[in-house]
């Protein structure tokens, strides 16, 4: 088939974050305004208040979101997960998931259209119908071999094997679920890049979202086009950008770090700017801000902020472009594991190690198969499923080589804001994260915690990136 493109979670974890959670903050209409001004608790801009569930240690929280990968890619293999080993395509063959180059030969589209035509209605065989997705590049899987210290951290730690990105794609919106348990109903990235600037600094970029004004039965109409069968049956995707309008790329909407803001918890989001993973440029009130646009610095600080003891509550941590694991462009998935391996070698190397969650995840499928059906809870998602990491001394143990776990719990992005907004009793944001399980599989505060650290070898056989000490 010609490829098609077109341009236009379960609370039942022991002690720890699901009791508490649910008896802080469920009510569907608790919603800070982030126009009433400072909270009048004193500020502390080097940690923040302590949380106020005295028996959760996890005092910080670093999300680190990297790029175009899906579960079966990346541990399909791994003993123990929900893996696959073959995958199915439209015509109706059974191929294998060849072993995957460090160094994938191109991009493969990840729109949000393409995630619909991959998953094609549940039957998750639509993969060689995305643009650049004929060649079945995208029916590769890393073994360990490939992926060793990602594996190691799978052995030790918790590997999520039911965390799903929060929309079928892109980056920019998936990247604004990362902050806002929300994309504004945004469903593609901008439309033009050949500006200076990106996002509230350009006043040409403009995207698609979906109408505000739709109704609630005009959200059903697009649920149920989005489970048809869009990968045999492409042109159903104009049924659904019917809905569509074009906006700016620069968005007024809530996101977490407001709320940490006026709690006087301190926070950084660490990514490069202009580039189409940071969110926190199109959020107006934030961008416009310059005490909390201070706030958003390059990936580098986040190394010299632990060094110096000066880490914030909480991080988002946004790779550098070379290292953030997107296929193509020469990218190596072994450079981009060594960056990872030194962010959370740093950590462990501190004295945050003890208070730390370290969860790392990417951000959509990119093209690669996975063949679990995701769940269908909006008209933006859930799309494929990722895979996730969860580090900690906190983690849940179990069967893995090293002790670690399988989580098969089901979370999104927004499960993450849920965990952070559980531990300082922050309201919710949006449906989304009122929803989300907050991790509550991954972790037992019960327990004692498991201290050892698992500080990793850089690996000496990337074509570039390979670090020193």
């Amino acid at each position: 088939m010609v490829p098609i493109m077109v341009a236009v979670v379960v609370l039942a974890a022991t002690g720890g974050v699901a009791a508490w959670r649910l008896g802080a903050r469920r009510e569907a209409g608790d919603r800070t305004d982030i126009s009433a001004g400072p909270s009048d608790t004193p500020t502390d801009t080097t940690a923040g208040p302590t949380p106020a569930r005295e028996r959760i240690p996890v005092r910080h929280v670093v999300f680190i979101v990297k790029e175009n990968r899906t579960f079966d890619h990346f541990f399909g293999t791994y003993p123990g997960a929900d893996g696959a080993t073959e995958g199915r395509t439209i015509d109706g063959r059974t191929v294998p998931l060849r072993p995957a180059p460090d160094v994938h030969p191109h991009d493969i589209q990840h729109s949000f259209a393409a995630g619909l035509y991959s998953i094609n209605g549940g039957k998750m065989n639509g993969y060689d119908t995305i643009l650049y997705g004929d060649d079945l590049s995208g029916y590769t899987q890393f073994k360990r071999k490939g992926i060793p210290n990602y594996w190691a951290y799978a052995d030790r730690f918790v590997l999520a094997d039911a965390f799903f990105s929060s929309m079928y794609g892109p980056t920019f919106p998936e990247h604004l679920y990362t902050v806002a348990a929300q994309s504004y109903w945004i469903i593609d990235n901008k439309r033009t890049a050949d500006h200076p600037g990106s996002y509230c600094d350009d006043p040409t970029e403009f995207t698609a979202h979906f109408r505000e004004d739709l109704t609630p039965k005009q959200h059903r109409l697009i649920m149920n086009i989005e489970e048809k069968n869009m990968g045999d049956n492409p042109d159903l995707i104009y049924a659904i950008a019917k809905y569509w309008e074009n906006i700016r790329t620069c968005v007024d909407i809530k996101a977490l770090p407001h709320l940490l803001e006026r709690r006087g918890i301190s926070w950084k989001y660490y990514s490069d700017v202009n580039r189409w993973q940071n969110a926190l440029q199109a959020i107006k009130t934030i961008r416009n801000d310059p005490e909390m646009w201070r706030k958003v610095q390059r990936p580098g600080m986040f190394l010299r902020d632990v060094r110096e003891e000066k880490l914030p509550r909480i991080s988002w941590l946004v790779p550098p472009e070379e290292f953030n694991d997107h296929p193509g462009s020469g990218k190596s998935v072994c450079a981009g594991e060594n960056w990872t391996v030194q962010q959370v070698n740093a950590i462990m190397r501190s004295k945050y190690w003890r208070s730390t969650a370290i969860v790392i995840v990417w951000d959509d499928f990119g093209g690669f198969y996975d063949h679990v059906v995701p769940p269908h809870v909006d008209i933006m998602g859930f799309g494929h499923r990722m895979p996730a990491l969860i580090i900690s001394p906190w983690t849940r143990p179990g069967v893995n080589r090293d002790g670690g776990s399988i989580d098969s719990t089901v979370y999104e992005f927004s499960s993450v804001l849920a965990f952070i907004e559980g531990i300082y009793d922050l309201p919710a944001m949006t449906d989304r994260d009122a929803a989300a399980d907050p991790l509550s599989g991954a972790f037992d505060f019960e327990s004692e915690p498991r201290m050892e650290k698992l500080v990793l070898d850089y690996r000496d056989d990337c074509p570039y990136g390979t670090f020193e000490e």
